[in-house]
């Protein structure tokens, strides 16, 4: 069975792609019909039926710029979002726009699946897209979203530098950084990449900080401001890293609300670590960071925040393995911890889930890592999560 894998791995890859799919239709059919899942605001029109959870939050803000555009001679909210995603939306009318997003997202996730494995160091492409099917909150590449297609777009364009095409993969990192505010920071992998090539690779590099460029002066010609962008995210509660003077007064509410959990755990926590500390054991330190992680969790003051801090907990170590798997994997390391670190530095932890799906050098983490993240239980629970984060769509922000 694995021969027959390796010997087609984009075509299992695919297949992989297609059970992720299925899963997800088949688990937003249930749970409407079931009513699982329900419309908090009682709407009276939906677009796409049972998939209408596909097209909530932020797709009403694509939609509208796609009809009316940014607004002019001001700033607001609408410059939060990239152009790219909206200018393909606007091709269609105003009752095809939700099957134009949806055939987008289902080829732009195809593409992520086949790309992402591409690109990777060692050639696992079935591996890294089981592990994409399995990352907590993946179904978000399904929503009528340009996330899923700022992921294909940078993805293949490593991939395509790597065998030696830097037009095609300029193009591509092109498109990534035109479809997501983070994603000119492709341009790290592609200017390791460029690295002993021919100075074409360093255009390759340059391309997504161009097309970032481009549209920071686009909202500066049409807003008449200079900095809509910084402006529109303070918005959306993402004022940055000065937000960072509240975490004192999230602990004080931790140690008020839970302090009889948070002191006992953070004193054994202590203890742990000067016995790993003194003893070196390095499997310890597993146990150490999950009682830390326990202690802060128990200090969340919601579900959606308890939710998206305990993906940030998973995540953060995948980020460390990534960094010891050797010298060939430090340019994709530092990639991906550049993109989870702005998302932490937005200064809210809401959608840190999904804009860590850009960072998709953390699924080779799972891939090429220990085999433990491979074993049936971790699937399963990764499975798991992946339901129930679908479940919560209506409930927050995906």
């Amino acid at each position: 069975m694995r021969a027959a894998l390796e010997r087609r791995p984009y075509l299992a890859a695919l297949a992989v792609w297609a059970a992720w799919l299925g899963g997800i239709l088949a688990t937003l059919a249930i749970d409407v019909a079931t009513g699982a899942i329900a419309d908090p605001h009682h709407s009276w029109f939906h677009y796409g039926g049972f998939l209408w959870p596909l097209f909530s939050w932020d797709f009403g803000w694509y939609h509208s710029i796609a009809l009316r555009g940014y607004p002019a001679g001001h700033g607001g909210r609408e410059y939060a979002f990239f152009p790219l995603w909206p200018l393909l939306l606007s091709w269609a009318g105003p009752i095809a726009v939700w099957v134009v997003g949806f055939v987008l997202s289902l080829v732009s996730s195809a593409g992520a699946f086949l790309a992402v494995g591409a690109a990777n160091p060692r050639r696992r492409v079935w591996q890294s897209a089981v592990a994409l099917a399995c990352f907590p909150g993946s179904f978000a590449l399904l929503l009528a979203y340009p996330d899923a297609l700022a992921l294909a777009a940078a993805a293949g364009a490593a991939a395509l530098a790597i065998r030696g095409r830097p037009i095609p993969a300029a193009l591509l990192a092109a498109v990534a950084a035109a479809a997501r505010p983070n994603a000119f920071l492709i341009a790290i992998p592609l200017a390791a990449i460029a690295r002993g090539r021919s100075r074409i690779y360093w255009f390759t590099a340059a391309a997504p900080i161009a097309a970032a460029a481009a549209v920071h002066g686009y909202f500066w010609s049409r807003s008449g401001v200079w900095d809509p962008f910084i402006r529109a995210q303070s918005h959306w509660h993402r004022g940055g890293p000065g937000t960072f003077r509240t975490w004192a007064s999230h602990v004080s509410h931790a140690l008020g609300r839970h302090g009889a959990i948070v002191i006992p755990l953070a004193l054994v926590g202590a203890a742990v670590l000067v016995f790993l500390w003194r003893s070196r054991s390095r499997h310890g330190l597993w146990v150490a960071y999950a009682l830390v992680v326990a202690a802060l969790l128990a200090g969340t003051q919601s579900t959606r925040t308890l939710t998206e801090s305990a993906r940030a907990a998973v995540i953060l170590p995948l980020c460390l393995l990534l960094w010891r798997f050797g010298r060939e994997y430090r340019p994709w390391a530092l990639f991906a911890t550049v993109v989870v670190a702005l998302s932490l530095a937005s200064g809210t932890i809401q959608s840190f889930g999904r804009q860590a799906l850009f960072a998709f050098p953390l699924l080779w983490a799972a891939s090429d890592g220990p085999r433990f993240l491979r074993r049936p239980p971790v699937i399963a629970l990764a499975i798991a999560a992946n339901v129930a984060l679908t479940l919560a769509i209506p409930r927050w922000a995906p």
